[in-house]
């Protein structure tokens, strides 16, 4: 046999309070019940402090049986929301919560008003058990229009919630009402009026609700989703896995923002990583994610231990192999080496941990720390859009280096290039070199090695070695600059009459752009 439904907590409103058609004479099982309401009104009276008409007395006081549904009606209408806040405003009740639930008990029986059940659920979470208020909480909001609520009675009811339900408890109450659209638009519109108590709890839920759960996602400042996640992460770790995986992917996604305490991203992280699909799309970006983080926070131990775990489970995933791979090799501070010294130039192929891009190293014997510091603080001032960008430097494995991040890889002398690419690779040098003359800064030479050069079909250059760069007056730079792309010129545009013309004439740069121009359309 299925086990019996617990009784309700709340009593049911009578249906003899309220408005029926036509005046039938009460049944035997009306008279019974109208006589327990008639109890209820001869022992609280004087609390309620009802004013009975002749009629009304006699029935309370036992001395005429109540027959006409009219009367009865009429009486038991005299206990209302006004009547019943203004007794259990005055003592004996209002220091008395177990005889305030007491009589709200009678008095939800004979009134529906959301504000009297709302009286009840207040008493009862001062003298009932946990399960029973909790019990009473969903049987009162099953009866609520919440359309027609207003921001006061909605307001006590959340306070309700809070005081009733704790921790994750009271987060998948809240959820569960949010998930009702009308609850939903009641909310929104009271938010504004919640007392300080009840927007402390219920606001960042509401936020972190409309971002994981409603279409649309919605805003929120990122400490109030942060203070929501944090609620919401204080279940036991069973509940959290056994929320639905679009929930655990949604709570991942917020926790692993970069505006989110990293407590709140390890516990995220700590139990519904792992129960999320190992094969899965989801997995794999949010392993890589984590990783990351933990990377620029420099937890290298966890972060390998997450790559290892993500390459287990998914053998094909390239980027866990390329990061493990620099975190097991040779580094300078935080930039892993990822290729071998060059035949010429400077530039060494390596990956910086913390932001897991690929980077270009640059070293020098330990002596010439102050001079590379000075040269990579050089670089950083400039930040122009052709110089690129410096993410590190300083001194490990006894010597110093510098290490920024651009796009291409160093351009080669050796390798011939078609005409219309050289001319294109020589302007754009030469505009990169014009803007750090005008920046107040020269080199001494403008070798090919010194730049990266984006992969075709884009012909972008980036100055990326400033080795034995110095302050100078721009009009100097400009003069030296110019002699430099000329020579630039000689080592890497092609012999020929016409390309040699046109490169003859580099000393200014809008005749180097014309003349990529004109060699594109031979």
């Amino acid at each position: 046999m299925s086990p019996r439904p617990a009784p309700e907590v709340v009593p049911e409103t009578s249906r003899l309070a309220a408005p029926t058609p036509g005046e039938a004479p009460l049944s035997p099982a009306e008279v019974a019940e109208m006589k327990e309401h008639l109890a209820f009104l001869r022992r609280y009276k004087e609390v309620l402090r009802l004013k009975l008409n002749a009629a009304e007395d006699l029935l309370v006081n036992q001395q005429r049986e109540p027959a006409d549904r009219g009367v009865c009606r009429h009486l038991l209408g005299k206990v209302d929301r006004a009547v019943v806040e203004r007794a259990i405003e005055r003592d004996p009740l209002r220091g008395d919560a177990a005889a305030r639930a007491r009589m709200l008990a009678g008095a939800v029986r004979l009134t529906a008003d959301v504000g009297v059940l709302l009286a009840y659920l207040e008493a009862l979470a001062h003298v009932r058990s946990h399960a029973e208020a909790a019990q009473a909480f969903a049987e009162v909001v099953r009866r609520i229009a919440f359309e027609s609520v207003s921001a006061t009675r909605l307001a006590r009811l959340l306070q309700v919630l809070i005081d009733t339900f704790v921790d994750h408890e009271r987060v998948q109450v809240l959820f569960s009402l949010l998930a009702g659209p009308d609850f939903r638009r009641a909310f929104d519109a009271a938010l504004a009026t919640f007392p300080p108590a009840v927007a402390e709890v219920c606001t960042p839920l509401r936020a972190v609700h409309r971002r994981l759960l409603e279409d649309g996602g919605g805003t929120g400042s990122p400490e109030l989703l942060a203070q929501g996640l944090k609620q919401v992460l204080s279940a036991p770790d069973p509940v959290l896995r056994s929320y639905a995986e679009p929930l655990r992917a949604g709570m991942l996604e917020l926790a692993l923002r970069t505006d989110v305490p990293v407590e709140l991203a390890d516990r995220a992280v700590g139990v519904l990583l792992p129960s999320l699909p190992r094969d899965g799309r989801s997995y794999g970006r949010f392993a890589i994610r984590c990783a990351g983080q933990l990377l620029a926070r420099h937890v290298d131990d966890r972060a390998r231990a997450v790559l290892e775990e993500l390459r287990r489970a998914q053998p094909g995933a390239r980027p866990a192999e390329r990061w493990l791979a620099a975190l097991h090799a040779r580094r300078f501070g935080r930039i892993a080496l990822a290729g071998e010294p060059p035949a010429r130039g400077r530039l060494i192929a390596g990956f910086w941990l913390d932001g897991q891009r690929p980077v270009w190293l640059r070293t020098a014997s330990a002596g010439a720390g102050e001079r590379l510091a000075a040269e990579a603080h050089l670089q950083a001032e400039l930040a122009l859009p052709g110089v690129a960008t410096v993410v590190e430097h300083g001194v490990a494995l006894g010597l110093s280096y510098v290490a920024v991040i651009g796009p291409g890889r160093p351009l080669a002398r050796e390798e011939t290039l078609a005409a219309s690419a050289a001319l294109a690779v020589l302007a754009a040098v030469a505009r990169v070199l014009r803007a750090v003359a005008l920046a107040g800064v020269v080199l001494p030479d403008a070798e090919a090695e010194r730049f990266l050069q984006a992969a075709p079909p884009a012909p972008g250059v980036t100055l990326a070695d400033l080795d034995g760069a110095r302050h100078a007056e721009p009009a100097d730079a400009a003069a030296t600059h110019v002699a430099l792309v000329a020579a630039l010129a000689q080592q890497i545009v092609p012999a020929g009459p016409r390309t040699r013309e046109l490169a003859a004439r580099i000393s200014l740069i809008a005749l180097v752009e014309r003349a990529a121009l004109l060699a594109g359309r031979d």
